[in-house]
């Protein structure tokens, strides 16, 4: 094996770990050859674009990205990735056309006999198109009916068993105003990533060689912006018991992540909201088909504090927006999407009666029972995070 070909191998072992830095420092002394002797080495190109991407530098690999494109254009080399990855950074009917023929690569080398893993990819890639056709092309006359399409090509692809292609079934039917259908659609994206997760989490329990383990693993992880943005979703149609199980999986995963905790505690929030709207309008019927109004009009919603209904979900609201600021304390000043997470937690709060004593925070962290009696010190932490 040659020395390229095994710096190859160990960069693309890092990126399997995650590890794009690693990844990067294993390629450095390669740089400079993907201008002169290995313009035209489509792995060795692959590569670079791939570290550059996981290390978030897309400007660095958008050009090789290109490149391989054009070298590899039937994806006979490098496989079809990267047809899938230019799509979706540059998007428009241009990003549709690409990950086309990533997926005819896909469809031409397998026949047809596909793997799971080719499955995989072709979904991953008909999603992609769809996500496009509802932000790029969503203007264009044919955009439902596109998405109607490929959305039911990807059904009939993985046996209607994919808890990707149904959250994405349910992102289309919130735009189609199809809020009871969207709900339905959420509530069976949970049910096939829970088996998901089920089945991930007992693989790494069986002995299995480093590497495998290591490979589920980071199955593992990925999966949690998936349940990040189901949990999202699923808010938007009143799926909130849903969504709370989406968040507790999240803690599965990331049990300090600032995002998972304040959607918790939006959603008891939202959750005590919506009991105090019902006990005031009980002559509504409030259903997935109009929660989404009600969700629109959420902060004309003035709550009682004192109302045992909702005693429960203001304390759980609490302590869920609290942790997130706790969590908070390390995170970097500069992350704007962070600091907006911690705004909002410091916002709600101060509507809800505040944060809960750090104390507490310590003893529930630990699993420890809370007596509702016991009388905790207030602590103002909320100066600490308005600036």
């Amino acid at each position: 094996m040659s020395e390229l070909e095994i710096t190859i191998k160990q960069a693309k072992e890092a990126l399997a770990e995650n590890n794009a830095k690693k990844a990067l420092k294993i390629l450095k002394p390669f740089k400079s050859s993907l201008k002169k002797e290995n313009a035209n080495n489509v792995i060795l190109n692959e590569v670079f674009a791939e570290a550059y991407l996981d290390n978030g530098q897309v400007e660095k690999a958008y050009p090789i990205l290109a490149r391989v494109c054009e070298l590899d254009s039937e994806g006979q080399v490098g496989g079809p990735n990267k047809f899938f990855t230019m799509g979706q950074i540059i998007g428009g009917q241009d990003g549709v056309s690409i990950i086309t023929r990533g997926i005819m690569s896909i469809s031409n080398i397998a026949g047809d006999n596909l793997t799971n893993d080719q499955v995989e990819k072709i979904v991953g890639g008909l999603l992609s198109m769809i996500e496009i056709w509802m932000t790029d092309l969503c203007m264009e006359p044919n955009a439902e009916e596109q998405c109607e399409e490929l959305i039911q090509r990807a059904m009939e692809l993985t046996d209607g068993k994919s808890p990707e292609t149904w959250s994405t079934l349910g992102s289309i039917k919130i735009s189609q105003q199809k809020f009871g259908e969207a709900y339905e659609a959420f509530s069976q994206a949970w049910n096939f990533f829970d088996l998901r997760k089920q089945e991930i989490g007992e693989g790494i329990n069986e002995n299995n060689s480093i590497a495998q383990t290591i490979g589920l693993q980071s199955e593992f992880v990925d999966l949690l912006q998936p349940f990040l943005s189901l949990a999202k979703m699923c808010l938007e149609v009143g799926a909130y018991e849903v969504a709370l199980k989406v968040i507790t999986a999240v803690r599965d995963i990331d049990e300090d992540n600032i995002e998972g905790y304040y959607l918790e505690g939006f959603t008891y929030y939202l959750m005590s909201k919506l009991e105090i709207f019902k006990l005031k309008n009980p002559e509504v019927n409030l259903n997935p088909e109009n929660i989404y109004e009600f969700n629109q009009v959420i902060q004309e919603v003035p709550l009682d504090l004192s109302n045992e209904l909702i005693t429960q979900f203001l304390y759980d609201s609490r302590l869920a927006l609290s942790f997130a600021l706790q969590m908070g304390t390390n995170a970097d000043s500069k992350d704007e999407v962070v600091q907006e997470l911690l705004g909002g937690a410091n916002a709600l709060l101060q509507e809800i009666g505040g944060p809960v004593d750090p104390k507490e925070l310590s003893r529930v962290k630990k699993g420890e029972t809370i007596n509702e009696n016991e009388d905790f010190q207030e602590l103002d932490l909320m100066e600490d995070f308005s600036d």
